[in-house]
């Protein structure tokens, strides 16, 4: 930390000290009290930190130097950086050979948006070994996955689409999926647990409250399975708002 940072550190204490000490609303005072306490904290932590990386041998030094929140943020954002370009160069591979389908998506509710486009799309089915024979209790379900992802993100409406994942429990091959009979037995230990963690719409591209998933509990959630194709028909909600989505995934 140079002069400037500790002289700028020292103003801000001093502002917020003076409108503790000559305000005469409530509420600011208590405000001006906690950004002072915060300035206190933020200067006791820097001096702990100048202290070690200037005492400690060098390779102890410079892990409490790797530990600044700063640096910290530039790792986690480069590895972010990283991490997309990964994800980027995937999907084209995936569109490079042909993994491709072709989604119709309508979105009314606390969203608007049409759209039709072709994307990287990834299916695969997963059964339960014969001897599965889930230990006393209902068998092992088997699963239909489908998952379209878009390399940036695409507009829909008032929202967009980086990802669009859909599951079907008790996979047995083509036909209708109704989730809201499919989760009542399961709660009535007819059928084994399972849950839709692996059914939502990321709308931004970023894991966070945003994310719609599939509320299995809601109005008429359903799943229609043919051999080149998925039609969906689902409520889903996020921390922010609900929304209903219809169409279909359509592949080779």
């Amino acid at each position: 930390m140079g002069w400037k940072d500790v002289a700028k550190m020292a103003s801000q204490w001093a502002d917020a000290k003076k409108t503790e000490l000559l305000t005469a609303d409530r509420r600011t005072r208590e405000d001006a009290s906690a950004s002072a306490d915060a300035v206190e904290r933020n200067a006791q932590g820097e001096a702990v930190t100048s202290f070690l990386e200037a005492t400690l041998p060098p390779s102890l030094a410079a892990r409490v130097t790797a530990a600044r929140p700063e640096n910290m943020a530039a790792r986690q954002a480069a590895e972010d950086a990283r991490e997309a370009e990964e994800r980027r160069e995937r999907l084209e591979e995936m569109a490079a050979g042909g993994a491709t389908a072709e989604l119709t998506l309508t979105i009314s509710g606390g969203e608007q948006g049409t759209v039709t486009v072709t994307l990287p799309c990834e299916r695969r089915e997963e059964h339960p070994e014969p001897e599965d024979d889930g230990y006393g209790g209902p068998p092992p379900l088997g699963w239909f996955f489908v998952r379209v992802e878009s390399p940036t993100l695409v507009p829909v409406g008032s929202t967009a689409l980086s990802e669009l994942s859909l599951a079907v429990p008790d996979f047995r091959g083509p036909g209708r999926y109704d989730l809201a009979a499919l989760a009542a037995r399961s709660d009535a230990g007819d059928l084994a647990s399972w849950d839709a963690l692996e059914m939502y719409l990321n709308p931004t591209g970023e894991a966070d409250d945003r994310i719609f998933y599939v509320d299995t509990y809601g109005e008429r959630p359903v799943l229609d399975v043919t051999p080149t194709s998925l039609t969906f028909d689902l409520p889903m909600a996020s921390a922010v708002s609900s929304i209903r989505v219809t169409g279909t995934i359509t592949w080779a």
